[in-house]
């Protein structure tokens, strides 16, 4: 009889924490073209999500997988219903070609994989040069 009470209890918690579990859906897709870049510029991405489970929805934590890729993410907790959004950034700089770069999203919702990808194309406009002041000399001598 304990047996049957204890798998019973067992069974209850699993489906009351399946009764509130929050879920990630995103708008479109998690792989990203951004489209091609000049070098020098910043690429730039919002991916939007709704919590369309039924419990609580909190990131923890978003990753990524080098250092020319930022991520902005909502710190607070996301109802069920609720739209949020994650803005993902790549510094092009000293950068040249195709890259895809990977964002990890840690939530209590389990881990999700963004995926961007950025073509990075040769600047060719002149980069300023550091104005130098020009300091008239005539009329004197330097030894």
């Amino acid at each position: 009889m304990n047996k049957i009470l204890s798998l019973a209890f067992l069974i209850l918690i699993a489906v009351a924490s399946k009764a509130q579990s929050p879920s990630i859906t995103f708008k479109d897709t998690m792989q990203y073209h951004m489209g091609t870049f000049k070098q020098g510029e910043v690429a730039e991405h919002v991916f939007e999500f709704t919590n369309t489970g039924n419990g609580v929805l909190k990131i923890k934590e978003v990753r990524t997988t080098c250092s020319c890729t930022a991520s902005e993410w909502p710190k607070t907790a996301i109802a069920p219903g609720q739209k949020g959004s994650i803005k993902v950034t790549f510094d092009t700089h000293d950068k040249l070609g195709e890259y895809a770069k990977g964002v990890n999203i840690f939530s209590n919702a389990g881990e999700s994989n963004l995926i961007i990808i950025v073509n990075v194309v040769k600047n060719d406009k002149p980069v300023p040069r550091p104005h130098k002041e020009i300091i008239d000399h005539s009329g004197h001598d330097h030894d």
